[in-house]
């Protein structure tokens, strides 16, 4: 029987190597929860990116809110981590030290026995070889074929040396943390076994029941392990998982917010720089046609118009400020532009530049489909205001359209409903366009307050 500070140095370092593992599983949370944070403040930058105001706020609370965040104890993860790299190292470490102290207790109370020779040799062996795992272990994960030798080393000086059975332990342990389940389930099993069957010959006693409480204690541990090892390399699966998924949810908020940022210059060029230079091109097919000095000059005029509304574009994105709109003068200009009528109703509501501008580019592309396509004779555009909703209404007398008819975007046009509808939503607007054979009748609607 070992002298009681042998048992405490063994529980000491048995309890040490077991709880390498749920160490290393309190790490991984750690890491999750490290992997949201980030997430979520990517998420907030990419939605900060579409230019929305509320996005930037949440993107600005997240790194700049009143209680500061206090960062996780970075000391304790980078302990936990290395723990949790040199696992087998260390619970190699603890198989040598254990089979030290039984080898050098074994020796001293058993020298010049027969087979005192034999046991002390494999004792060392079983030492040296679990130092030396140890110690290359740190630089490289313990091989399989190595654990499997020093678990058949270790049965066979147990069934020598009933007095070795302690090394046991941490050699279920190491056998758990470096080799794969099966080959060290049955390993392990062995090494249970050997320890029980020495049991008589370590106590004196013939006692049936020791050996069988011994063999159902040893198999417990060993189902327990197992289980944890299986319920852990579980949880890993999922928190890898957990981990790729957000990567992927990030990646689509990246990717969204590109499209919308390509959406919205798609939408701007459409309503502003497309619509002037159709316009200057009817100007100059109609000065071509007719030889009239008077439609070249406004062919230029409404040139010049395009280049300064272009170098305007370029300026806000570039700027990323909101358009500041006054909805009634530059509406009427829109219309001017193209010989339409212009009026306005009610009483003025002050609109968020993001819907003025948006009921102002479906004017201004509503404006330019009513002059190039509908060969009307009048156009109009009138301005309501509403105690609720701010309401433009583009009306001609051409020769209409079928509304119901599917129209495929490409080069040569088929963007302007769909930009339009896609503008007006993103305000919490909505479109109505009705047509026959009399004409066209376009309503834009956005809500004064936030719905």
């Amino acid at each position: 029987m070992f002298p009681l500070w042998i048992d405490i140095v063994f529980v000491a370092v048995f309890s040490l190597a077991i709880s390498f593992r749920p160490i290393a599983s309190a790490s991984t949370a750690d890491d999750v929860r490290e992997v949201e944070e980030t997430n979520v403040g990517e998420t907030a930058r990419s939605r900060a990116c579409a230019g929305s105001d509320p996005s930037r706020s949440a993107a600005r609370g997240l790194y700049h809110g009143a209680v500061p965040q206090v960062p996780p104890t970075e000391r304790r993860r980078r302990l936990l981590r290395a723990v949790e790299r040199h696992s087998g190292a260390l619970a190699a470490a603890a198989l040598a030290i254990v089979t030290a102290i039984g080898t050098l207790r074994y020796h001293a109370v058993h020298a010049g026995e027969p087979g005192h020779l034999r046991v002390v040799v494999l004792g060392v062996l079983l030492t040296a070889g679990s130092a030396a795992t140890a110690v290359l272990s740190r630089r490289a994960r313990v091989r399989e074929p190595a654990a499997v030798t020093l678990a058949l080393v270790a049965v066979v000086l147990v069934l020598v040396a009933p007095s070795a059975a302690w090394s046991v332990v941490p050699l279920v342990v190491l056998l758990q943390t470096t080799v794969r389940v099966v080959p060290a389930t049955l390993a392990s099993g062995a090494a249970i076994v050997a320890a029980a069957a020495s049991v008589p010959r370590l106590t004196g006693s013939q006692d049936p029941g020791l050996v069988a409480g011994c063999l159902l204690a040893g198999l417990v541990f060993l189902a327990a392990i197992v289980l944890s090892r299986s319920a852990l390399r579980e949880r890993s699966t999922s928190v890898r998982q957990l981990v790729a998924t957000r990567a992927r949810l990030v990646d689509s908020e990246r990717r969204a917010s590109a499209l919308g940022e390509r959406q919205h210059v798609a939408a701007e060029l459409h309503d502003t720089v497309l619509q002037s230079v159709a316009g200057v091109l009817l100007l100059t097919e109609a000065a071509e046609r007719s030889g009239d000095d008077g439609l070249a000059r406004d062919a230029r005029r409404a040139l010049r118009s395009a280049v300064a509304q272009t170098r305007t574009l370029v300026d806000d994105l570039g700027s990323g400020s909101d358009d500041e709109v006054d909805l009634a003068s530059d509406s009427a200009e829109a219309a001017a532009r193209v010989g339409a009528g212009w009026s306005a109703t009610g009483e003025p509501q002050p609109l968020s530049p993001l819907r003025a501008l948006a009921l102002l580019r479906t004017a201004q592309g509503a404006l330019g489909n009513a002059e190039r396509h509908a060969d009307a004779t009048t156009i109009t555009l009138e301005l309501r205001y509403g105690a609720d909703s701010v309401v433009i209404v583009v009306s001609d007398d051409g020769v209409g359209f079928d509304v119901e008819a599917e129209v495929v975007a490409g080069p040569d046009g088929g963007h302007g409903l769909a930009i339009m509808r896609r503008r007006l939503a993103a305000v919490g607007g909505a479109l109505d366009v009705r047509s026959d054979d009399h004409g066209t009748v376009l309503t834009a609607t956005v809500p004064v307050a936030e719905r």
